[in-house]
């Protein structure tokens, strides 16, 4: 059909695809701070500053005073109920909860844009300010002072070697600005303040052996530091404007120490590390009580003015809060937890829980957690390995067991979990674990274990959608790196003592000793697929009866995900990921219907339609359907950071999505940095359809331009572009009748490059007509070709008629119109006569 985009009227509707973090986000970076009161406490995290209730633990309140992120948030001096935060700009500011009103000051001592604030240190009732401040180039930290008004005096610089490290608390300041401390290589440095003198003293004090400092903290009252080591030593410095002054040492910690801090009055130092365990230490009568098990190791600690209180910041994302009192654990404040142990944080991924209209994922270590994206509250943690948390020591690292695989049923009813450990010193522990719920007092139980139910790693576990009939409930599937897929089925085990049941594999499949990849049952449960390294099969789930393998010579990446279309028109469609192709698989017709290249880290498939979508590692989003390769929707680096994971979550409440795909359920990921998006469409009220029509026209006249024997060799030679090394993403092509299309898409996708995100239903006849005439489909018939050469005929027959119709009727109306207009007065004078 010759029909030229200049004819079409562009797009009336065009949206942009942004995302939206649905977590807390990070709340234990930095050293959080508690109100005069004790009821509050604010907490850093990214551009915002998160004020939480200490006897609830609920979200109260959120600020957002600054443009780049926040190291650093500390209660006023001068009044009670304000606080004073710091961004990586040096931009300070001082804000109540009650007015809501900030004072900004920009205390930024460099204009080098490479400089960075690390940590910020207020004293002298706010009238002064530390600024600990990174430049590029430089392995130490620079200190610089700041004296009110903040934004007419400059910067003092205090010293240029001051200790970067993880603990924020390598700089610390006496109560009332005399004296200022910060760690330096294996050394301690005071700056002590000579009233006589007016200017700064510097006295520099080596600790005695190699043991490195790790934090510090001044007594509130009197000139005393406290510093811990690497070793877990406490060492108590007295006397500190003395050259020799008096020390004193704590020793319990086996592991390094990570943060100290005292009591309101100083009576009482609370010190914590790695060994999960807060330390008090009775100064007075050197005795010292411990609070064991408070969950991941200890990051920062935190007392309140009036004693009440000790907040502590663990590394999976908690604050506890501990009762100074009774030294007693009060409360939990917790955000999405977090694994710290392990490069990938969020091994099992995401999975959809539909009882709790929540996500399940790893938590702690050996925990799932149960996190409502709805409401971004965790709901509960699971125990799955049911063992305790190994601290790590000083010279050796402890492997803890780690939950690899989570599976739900559709149901909700029944979860399978893969357990995983191995220190290369012990033999491997592997285990699967088979849970079900009971509604009646909403609890998980443990079913069935299974030690060793393969010989190598687990590598992935689904359940059967749909059981078939005569199964007590669906066939769950695990493949593992021996090279084998099990079937494993609930039988019924009652005896004389109860209604029971168990797990038992009922069901071997391997395929020429291949590792075992990837698995997935299709919708009506009838079809499993497996992929064994490259090679996708297709099997009978309840004999193991191979049916038929599906690979091409060109497609050697092993298979990382398998899965079925969700629509009706999609169950004979399987799609196949590794970490260059995404595969469409005809099961009817056993061909590959089309590949696209893309260097891909994730994909999810939205359980109420047939939509799709895969995440590349660049951090954007390919939203599709699996009968075709053309995109429904993209959006290029929707994510700084590397998704990992990513899940179609149903709606709770009707949406307001301006996208078809995006109505049903909202498209989820994880990322490497450990925040939780959700993928949201938007409409762009400054549309581009002037920038899209011309896109069009300007493509199509390229098209029209080039001369090839074929519309596939006019579409590789117009379409080979070279891709950033980040976005790999352009070939999409078919081998089933061995034409192979390069960047298929490639055109389309430089037409929605400008707006990004298209309804359909306005923008189908555009993207339509423009696909009919520049990307052809890779698959096509003499039968098509001749349907579509007779249709556009009759189409210009209609026309032409309609076009005659409309002559004819005007010249009709012209000729009545004569009629009317004429004089008959002549006529009417000879019929007189």
């Amino acid at each position: 059909m010759a029909t030229t985009a200049a004819t079409r009227e562009p797009a009336q509707d065009v949206f942009h695809i942004q995302s939206v973090q649905k977590d807390w986000g990070p709340i234990v970076h930095y050293r959080p701070a508690v109100s005069s009161s004790s009821r509050l406490v604010a907490t850093a995290s990214g551009r915002s500053i998160k004020i939480f209730s200490t006897v609830s633990g609920k979200l109260l309140q959120e600020h957002f005073h600054h443009d780049c992120k926040v190291v650093g948030v500390q209660r006023s001096s001068a009044r009670e109920d304000e606080f004073v935060s710091c961004d990586e700009a040096g931009t300070v500011c001082f804000w109540s909860m009650q007015t809501k009103e900030a004072k900004k000051f920009n205390l930024s001592p460099s204009s080098n844009q490479k400089s960075v604030v690390v940590s910020f240190n207020p004293f002298d009732e706010d009238r002064q300010l530390l600024l600990l401040v990174h430049k590029k180039g430089f392995k130490t930290g620079h200190l610089f002072s700041c004296a009110a008004p903040y934004s007419t005096k400059l910067p003092t610089l205090l010293s240029k070697s001051v200790e970067l490290g993880v603990n924020k608390a390598s700089v610390v300041v006496s109560s009332k600005g005399e004296h200022v401390a910060f760690i330096y290589r294996r050394g301690l440095i005071i700056l002590t303040k000579d009233s006589k003198l007016g200017k700064e003293r510097v006295r520099q004090i080596h600790m005695v052996g190699e043991r490195p400092l790790t934090c510090l903290a001044f007594h509130p009252n009197q000139p005393v530091i406290a510093s811990g080591d690497v070793t877990g030593r406490i060492v108590l410095w007295y006397d500190i404007c003395n050259k020799r002054p008096i020390r004193k040492q704590l020793h319990w910690h086996e592991m390094p120490v990570a943060d100290l801090a005292f009591s309101a009055l100083g009576n009482e130092l609370y010190s914590g590390g790695s060994e999960n365990v807060l330390v008090k230490w009775q100064l007075s009568s050197e005795s010292h009580y411990f609070l064991p098990r408070l969950g991941l190791p200890i990051k920062f600690i935190t007392t309140d003015s009036k004693n009440n209180l000790v907040i502590t910041a663990h590394l999976d994302n908690a604050l506890s809060i501990i009762s100074a009192r009774d030294f007693k654990k009060q409360g939990t404040i917790q955000g999405l937890s977090m694994n710290t142990e392990s490069k990938n944080s969020f091994p099992a991924g995401l999975t959809y829980d539909p009882c709790t209209r929540s996500l399940i994922l790893n938590g702690r270590t050996g925990h799932v957690q149960f996190y409502d994206p709805h409401h971004s509250r965790q709901l509960y943690h699971l125990d799955i390995t049911m063992s305790n948390y190994y601290s790590q020591e000083r010279h050796q690292r402890i492997q803890n067991t780690e939950v690899e695989h989570v599976a739900m049923s559709r149901d909700g009813l029944r979860l399978a979990t893969a357990e995983f450990r191995q220190d290369l010193e012990t033999s491997v522990e592997i285990r699967l674990k088979f849970w079900h719920f009971k509604e009646e007092d909403q609890s998980w139980y443990l079913n069935t274990s299974v030690d060793l139910p393969h010989q190598k790693r687990i590598n992935n576990i689904t359940f059967q959608p749909t059981p078939t009939p005569g199964q007590l409930a669906p066939l769950c599937v695990s493949c593992g790196d021996d090279g084998k897929f099990k079937i494993w089925e609930e039988e019924d085990a009652s005896d004389i003592y109860g209604t029971k049941s168990v797990w038992r594999s009922t069901g071997v499949g391997f395929y020429r000793h291949l590792p075992a990849t990837a698995v997935r049952i299709s919708p009506d449960g009838s079809l499993l697929a497996a992929g064994f390294d490259s090679i996708l099969t297709i099997w009978i789930p309840q004999s193991c009866q191979l049916k038929g393998t599906l690979s091409q010579p060109y497609l050697t990446e092993p298979l990382q995900q398998v899965e079925f279309g969700n629509s009706e028109g999609c169950w004979s469609v399987a799609i196949t990921r590794t970490h260059r192709w995404v595969c469409a698989w005809d099961l009817f017709t056993c061909t590959l219907s089309w590949r696209v290249s893309v260097m891909s880290s994730c994909m999810a498939v939205d359980p109420l339609s047939s939509y799709m979508a895969v995440f590349s590692e660049a951090g954007s989003v390919y939203v599709f359907e699996p009968h075709s390769s053309e995109l429904v929707a993209c959006q290029q680096g929707t994510s700084k950071s590397r998704p990992t994971s990513a899940a179609f979550v149903p709606r709770v409440k009707a949406s307001d999505s301006c996208a078809v795909w995006n109505e049903k359920s909202s498209l989820m990921y994880i990322t490497e940095d450990q925040t939780l998006q959700s993928v949201e469409v938007m409409a762009d009220l400054n549309s581009a359809n002037d920038k899209i029509a011309g896109r069009v026209r300007q493509l199509v006249h390229h098209s029209e331009a080039s001369v090839a024997p074929t519309p596939f060799a006019a579409l590789i030679a117009k379409t080979r572009t070279a891709l950033t090394p980040e976005e790999k993403v352009g070939q999409v092509g078919t081998a089933s009748h061995g034409v192979q299309v390069e960047k298929s898409s490639a055109l389309l996708q430089q037409v929605l490059s400008e707006a990004r995100v298209y309804h359909l239903d306005s923008f189908a006849a555009l993207a339509t007509e423009f696909c009919k005439m520049v990307i052809p489909e890779a698959v096509t018939s003499e039968e098509k070709q001749t349907e579509i050469e007779m249709d556009s005929q009759l189409k210009e027959k209609v026309n032409s008629e309609k076009k005659k119709r409309k002559r004819l009727m005007k010249e009709k109306k012209n000729d009545l119109k004569k009629v009317a207009e004429s004089d008959f007065s002549d006529l009417l004078k000879a019929l007189a006569l």
